[in-house]
């Protein structure tokens, strides 16, 4: 009895340790089951079972890359023009290596490097845009091209350290700018009518006051200077004859007023009270004339009136002329 209890026994213990196996083996078949079934969404390359190195290979598609400026060659800086536009011309050589027909567009912003900024609307005195550059896209190889950026310059620009800033955009709104500093030198020029005519004055009369106005044609304030001759400089005439036994008018009779106008009828005492005198020597008076401001209309903040007359002595007769020379300056005046 004995001894077929303990083979009852042990009988059990083998079923035992037969079922443990059964349960560990069911579970390795299981895990390998789920395994297997997400192999598709790890996206596991199939390796060679056994092999000590396997290669992966990898895969990219590139999109999008910037547009690059390679270079652009321009002038350190501008001399402007009177009364007209001188031209701020770069020339700019960009790349893009999704090819050249990616970029599509090229700026030029040109600006007082101290009284504007980059982003700041456009005014003739200091802030310019181009904002369409010309592309050459059959420069260089299927990566490059080449665009000329052009902006007329007003004569009456700030004289002032500028900057300019190229913007290079291709078709994915990608960018790339760089800037340099270009200088506006200073120009001192003015207008004036051609002629100053005072008409029929009768000898020992003074004429009607004529006027001149000045137009600053540069970009600075500027003083005027005043001289006058009669055939040549330094002469002291203010104008030659045709007839009488003189023949010349002294330059001290030609007379000029820059701050206020008088239209009254005048002899000469009264005359000479009124009015400068006109000197063969170059005189520096206080003019303080501003460049021009409104880029709309011209002649406005910019141009100032002087007022003119002259005396006719005896001793002169038929017809008569001279010079009057008048001078931008920026030295101060009297």
């Amino acid at each position: 009895m004995v001894k077929k209890k303990i083979e009852i026994k042990n009988g059990k213990e083998k079923v035992k340790k037969i079922l443990a196996r059964l349960v560990i083996v069911e579970t390795i078949i299981f895990v390998f089951l789920v395994a297997y079934a997400a192999l598709p969404y790890l996206k596991l390359s199939d390796a060679v079972v056994g092999a000590n190195n396997v290669t992966v290979t990898t895969l990219l598609q590139v999109g999008n890359v910037y547009p690059e400026i390679v270079n652009f060659t321009y002038p350190t800086s501008i001399s402007l023009t009177p009364n007209a536009t001188a031209n701020l011309e770069i020339i700019v050589i960009a790349r893009d290596y999704n090819n050249d027909t990616d970029i599509q567009n090229i700026t030029l912003t040109f600006f007082d490097n101290a009284a504007s900024s980059l982003g700041a609307a456009n005014d003739n005195n200091v802030h310019y845009t181009n904002n369409s550059c010309s592309i050459n896209v059959s420069y260089g190889d299927q990566y490059h091209v080449s665009a000329n950026c052009t902006v007329p310059v007003w004569y009456y620009a700030n004289n002032a350290t500028w900057n300019a800033t190229i913007l290079v955009t291709d078709n994915a709104s990608l960018t790339d700018s760089n800037s340099t500093l270009i200088s506006i030198s200073t120009l001192l020029a003015l207008g004036l009518p051609n002629s100053i005519n005072y008409g029929i004055v009768n000898a020992t009369s003074v004429s009607a006051q004529q006027i001149a106005n000045v137009t600053n044609f540069g970009n600075t304030r500027f003083n005027l200077t005043l001289s006058g001759y009669g055939v040549l400089a330094g002469d002291n005439l203010s104008m030659n004859c045709t007839l009488g036994s003189n023949k010349n008018i002294s330059v001290n009779y030609e007379k000029y007023n820059i701050t206020a106008s008088n239209t009254s009828s005048l002899n000469l005492t009264q005359f000479e009270s009124i009015y400068l005198n006109l000197t063969s020597s170059s005189v520096a008076k206080t003019f303080n004339l501003p460049q021009r401001q409104n880029d709309t209309a011209a002649y406005i903040d910019e141009t100032n009136a002087t007022y003119w007359r002259i005396y006719v002595p005896k001793g002169v007769a038929g017809s008569c002329s001279g010079n009057i020379v008048f001078g931008a300056v920026q030295t101060a005046g009297s």
